[in-house]
């Protein structure tokens, strides 16, 4: 807790915006959060403000302050909608929406939050000024807060028990090759040998929706991408991430962006799917799974190019970028020991454990 007060008033006093005059490290951890708007009626003990700018004070409320920070997620909006008793953020950005820096001036810069603190006081802070928060910069970090939230769960198991090393020639790769699912030497390759083959570290992916509101893509269906090979349209452009790490992690294999179409494929006992890999429908029901199996196009990392009898880290992660409210971002990854020879029958993904997002 020191350390996040004294890298708090650096920040503070660098840019001049602490004035206290009681005792600052009081005054921090007594630091008040509230939202307000610029465009929204004002609030009532009977209708709070659920989505706004968010505001601290030092001074036990005398005066306040806006934020900026270079990275204002919806790890901090989880953070701002706990501590205000509002449920969970669907909405965390920096906007001039309701309100500007202007007319509402920054307070507080470099908040960086897991997602999981009580409180906003509880998160650290950027070590350095953040260069986002000059004279240009107008956006104030906002959020908007419900009740209910879905959460994406993955399924660690499901990772282990189904990695295996296939090896593919390029002339079954077409559509994935359409859609970047190999590394890039594979582009140079096939011009002189559009037979070669590439080795496919391949595995299903189970996307469990733990929480108690539907996951619904991020984007209006008029914008979901077409994809001709697979005849649908996938309604994320981003929904998980697959990469190779070495020891000193470092990626050794180029990471995947997976898109998806996103449906209830199994859900538990009482609960009815609703979601199909529809045009305008997608999405993932309360207490349903969307599980992509190892037999799927891209369902891999490709490891041809990866250096061999090594050992080396997988990771997987859904809502990498951050851009579906969940109740908790601790439960959408997972590391697994690859153990590469670069042989189909001795390669293995052992020891999946359950890993939070990077933060």
């Amino acid at each position: 807790m020191e350390s996040h007060i004294a890298s708090l008033l650096l920040l503070l006093l660098g840019f001049g915006l602490c004035t206290c005059q009681l005792n600052i490290y009081n005054n921090f951890r007594n630091m008040q959060v509230r939202l307000a708007s610029s465009t929204a009626p004002a609030p009532n003990a009977n209708q709070p403000l659920r989505e706004g700018r968010v505001e601290i004070s030092f001074d036990n409320g005398v005066s306040w302050g806006t934020i900026c920070s270079t990275h204002w997620t919806l790890r901090e909006g989880n953070v701002v909608c706990r501590q205000l008793g509002l449920g969970y953020a669907s909405m965390a950005t920096s906007s001039t929406k309701h309100g500007n820096s202007n007319t509402n001036p920054w307070g507080l810069v470099g908040t960086r939050c897991r997602g999981t603190e009580r409180k906003l006081l509880e998160c650290s802070r950027e070590p350095t000024y953040p260069a986002v928060c000059d004279a240009h910069n107008r956006n104030v970090s906002t959020v908007a807060c419900v009740s209910k939230s879905a959460d994406l769960e993955l399924g660690v198991s499901d990772i282990e028990i189904s990695a295996y090393l296939a090896l593919v020639p390029m002339t079954q790769l077409t559509c994935a090759m359409e859609e970047n699912c190999v590394s890039k030497d594979a582009y140079v390759i096939r011009r002189t040998n559009p037979s070669a083959i590439r080795k496919l570290l391949r595995f299903s992916v189970k996307a469990s929706n733990v929480g108690n509101a539907d996951v619904s893509p991020y984007a209006n269906y008029k914008d979901w991408e077409w994809h001709q090979c697979h005849m649908h349209y996938h309604s994320m452009n981003v929904f998980a991430t697959f990469d190779v790490y070495n020891k000193r992690y470092k990626k050794v294999a180029q990471g995947h962006k997976a898109s998806f179409c996103l449906m209830d494929s199994e859900c538990n006992l009482g609960v009815a799917p609703k979601y199909t890999c529809g045009n305008t429908t997608q999405g993932i029901t309360a207490g349903c799974a969307d599980v992509y199996s190892h037999v799927l196009d891209c369902q891999w990392v490709d490891v041809t190019t990866v250096p061999v009898n090594n050992k080396y880290i997988l990771r997987v992660e859904l809502n990498p970028e951050y851009v579906l409210g969940e109740k908790s971002f601790e439960n959408n990854g997972a590391e697994c020991e690859l153990d590469y020879t670069g042989e189909v029958l001795t390669t293995r993904v052992t020891r999946c454990k359950r890993k939070p997002l990077l933060v």
